[in-house]
């Protein structure tokens, strides 16, 4: 199975502190036998990430409007392509993957195949708790979309092996 995994890389206040999160998740999903199509989120530092952007999606211009564009454009690519599901760790606010969690829970309104998407949020991380846009999303409104909160940050990747199990039933 191929899973997209997204994350705040930029409004993080402290992007070491939740990349290590970040690799805890991504290295549970790959123990279950599946791929993860980017590992941008576990780059600790501006350069890092970007080498990882750039190993997924291939040589990017320099810093600028186009190289945002081509970003914004591949990974919007890349959840409206050929995934099985889609993972996101939602305890730091984003627009940037509340952006990619609509696409990747519209995609049947956009006549692609449906795909589980899983939301974790590490209760009482940020201060105003979890956004109302995410946590409002319910399993009838959404089907196969599911929000799993941890409690420590080492808990966060306990719950994958369950919430992928549930994938392939």
């Amino acid at each position: 199975m191929k899973i997209f995994f997204g994350a705040a890389i930029q409004g993080a206040s402290n992007r070491k502190e939740r990349a290590a999160v970040h690799k805890q998740i991504i290295d549970a999903i790959k123990s279950c036998d599946c791929a993860v199509i980017s590992e941008h989120t576990t780059g600790k530092d501006y350069e890092t990430t970007a080498n990882l952007l750039e190993e997924t999606l291939g040589p990017m211009p320099p810093k600028g409007m186009a190289r945002t564009v081509l970003i914004r454009n591949k990974m919007i690519e890349l959840i409206e392509g050929e995934i099985d599901g889609a993972i996101f760790e939602v305890s730091t606010p984003s627009l940037g993957t509340g952006i990619e969690i609509a696409h990747a829970y519209l995609r049947p309104r956009l006549g692609l195949p449906a795909i589980p998407v899983i939301a974790l949020y590490q209760k009482n991380y940020w201060p105003n708790n979890l956004s109302t846009m995410i946590r409002g999303i319910t399993e009838t409104e959404v089907p196969g979309f599911v929000v799993k909160e941890y409690d420590e940050p080492g808990n966060a990747a306990k719950f994958i092996p369950e919430l992928l199990g549930n994938l392939v039933e």
